[in-house]
């Protein structure tokens, strides 16, 4: 080809580029670009989307969490639950005095997944048991928190108890697993335990976790559950439980019962020692001379059956330089116990020991004292004294204006034993009973409208200490109805005779076989005989006779027949 024709094709290839190459590029190259920026914005809405689940999956086993430390679902037994466990937390744990747990109405939101709950709580404690009860109150699992806290103190020395008022709030999530008639599982020691290196035996184990370790509260002591073999569990003291006296652990009675305490992840890894900057910054107490005593609250004597219950407290001391430790010194008593920190003196003797006094040193140990404290106490263990019992008293029937008495019986299952009788306040006026016999009296004024009467009986023993039991009885007050109840018929049914009393002031029939108690008007009388004409009646050892025809008004005592006299012979 000559360089002019090479000319000509090169400007024609040109020429041909510059008009058709948009209509090729429009052809092939923009879908292209189409497609990317389509997969651009797939790839966008994919990666908004997978975050978008992600967010749904992390919220869902959030909700999941939020379900399992969850308050039952139906309001009002979560509030019931909540209540319980709130107020066990104060006086069991923390220790409280004078503990009200008070809830406020139920809050259900609307288009909601869930109702609020709501509990205000006034007490006494002093700091120190505040802070066990805070520390207790946010290691539990559960969806709660406290909206109020307001402390004040009476005085600004020595340990002052302080006037507590809280307020809660706790969460019920509808679609939450019920929790029972509790809070958290519950069970009970199935037999004594004071052998540490020995598993505690409970009753059954349904609700708590088959996993080890978890963590459980026996009253004020919490126990780490390390292994767990059926109903046997080997424990461990959790070192934030107070311990009982020094060289004494801690020992669990039959029946006592076994709480599941799940801790709350946040504070898995915490201790009561990260709440110690509450007593060290107590702003009520300023520091003063130690003037310690010892006091016990509490009966020193108590029964046989029964359980010691007595607190040795340590008076005049000055937390800031540390807590009292209490111990036992001495031969104490099979079974006693002393709670190192808290005082709780506690023992259930059986039946094989001996009733008596026993004499005790209760010392006291405590950062500031130059020496120990110590003080005797003597335990007193006496023969139990069980209450007297009221035979059943049935409704008894008086008439106006005529002496009414009763018979009150009582019975007492201790010899020896002094019985005094007597009316409690409300009694009607006239009304008396014998403080010996028990015998009742009361004439009902004619003038007093007739009707139920209710007054009470009460029996007091003389044992130590004395029992003193209360018996409701119902008299109903009324017209003379034995002048209009008269034996209208006396009949033969199936090889039985009955016979028929009819009370034509109220149109009543009395239908009685022989043996049966007759009670009507102001007679009680057991129907010893029915002959074809005439009754006799039982009252007590006394026979009373009614004829056919008669009104109970009638009812007449036999005499007894006078015993044939024999006829000297003679001499």
């Amino acid at each position: 080809m000559q360089l002019r024709e090479k000319v000509l094709a090169g400007g024609l290839l040109v020429a041909v580029v510059f008009y058709f190459g948009p209509t090729v590029w429009e052809g092939f190259i923009a879908p292209i670009q189409d497609a990317e920026r389509t997969l651009e914005s797939a790839t966008k809405i994919h990666g908004d989307r997978k975050l978008e689940k992600q967010n749904i999956e992390a919220k869902q086993k959030l909700f999941s969490e939020w379900k399992g430390r969850s308050l039952s679902p139906k309001p009002q037994d979560a509030a019931r639950n909540y209540q319980q466990w709130l107020t066990e937390l104060a006086e069991d744990v923390g220790e409280f005095s004078n503990v009200q747990v008070t809830p406020d109405p139920v809050t259900v939101a609307a288009n909601q997944p869930f109702s609020t709950v709501r509990f205000k709580l006034k007490a006494e404690a002093t700091m120190a048991q505040v802070r066990l009860f805070l520390f207790r109150f946010f290691q539990a699992d559960l969806l709660h928190s406290i909206t109020q806290l307001n402390l004040e103190s009476p005085a600004v020395t020595g340990n002052p108890k302080l006037t507590v008022n809280m307020s809660f709030e706790a969460l019920s999530l509808k679609d939450a697993q019920p929790r029972g008639t509790t809070v958290f599982a519950r069970t009970e020691v199935a037999e004594d335990w004071q052998d540490p290196t020995q598993p505690l035996v409970v009753r059954h184990a349904e609700g708590f976790p088959t996993k080890t370790p978890f963590l459980v509260r026996v009253g004020k002591h919490y126990f780490e559950v390390k292994e767990a073999a059926d109903h046997r569990w080997t424990l461990a003291p959790d070192p934030n439980s107070p311990q009982s006296a020094v060289g004494r652990p801690v020992s669990l009675l039959a029946d006592e019962t076994v709480e599941f305490a799940p801790v709350h992840p946040e504070f898995s890894k915490r201790a009561i020692a990260h709440f110690d900057p509450i007593l060290k910054r107590n702003l009520f107490v300023k520091p003063v001379p130690y003037a310690p005593k010892l006091d016990f609250v509490g009966s020193k004597s108590f029964s046989r059956g029964g359980t010691l219950d007595l607190t040795c407290r340590a008076i005049g001391f000055d937390l800031s330089q540390g807590e009292p430790i209490f111990a036992l010194e001495g031969d104490a008593p099979s079974g006693m116990a002393l709670d190192g920190r808290s005082g709780k003196l506690s023992w259930k003797p059986d039946d094989a020991q001996a009733l008596g006094d026993f004499k005790l040193n209760v010392i006291v140990k405590a950062a500031g004292l130059k020496e120990q404290l110590k003080q005797e106490l003597i335990v007193s263990l006496k023969q139990s004294n069980k209450p007297p019992k009221f035979e059943s008293i049935s409704e008894r029937h008086a008439v106006l204006g005529k002496e009414f008495s009763m018979p009150v019986k009582v019975t007492d299952e201790d010899p020896d034993t002094k019985l005094s009788f007597s009316l409690a306040p409300g009694a009607p006026e006239g009304a008396k009973i014998d403080a010996e016999s028990g015998e009742f009296k009361w004439t009902p004024p004619a003038t007093m409208v007739p009707g139920p009467v209710k007054l009470t009986v009460q029996v007091a023993d003389n044992g130590n200490p004395p029992n003193t039991v209360k018996q409701e009885v119902t008299i109903t007050v009324g017209d003379d109805l034995a002048q209009f109840t008269e034996l209208t018929g006396i009949f033969d049914k199936n090889g039985k005779r009955e016979l028929w009393l009819s009370d034509k002031s109220t149109n009543r029939l009395i239908v009685l076989k022989e043996g049966e108690v007759l009670r009507y008007a102001d007679i009680e009388a057991t129907v010893f005989r029915i002959d074809k004409k005439t009754v006799l009646m039982k009252k007590g050892d006394e026979l009373w006779r009614l004829d056919l025809g008669d009104t109970l008004k009638k009812l007449r005592k036999l005499e007894p027949v006078a015993a044939p006299v024999t006829p000297k012979k003679p001499s």
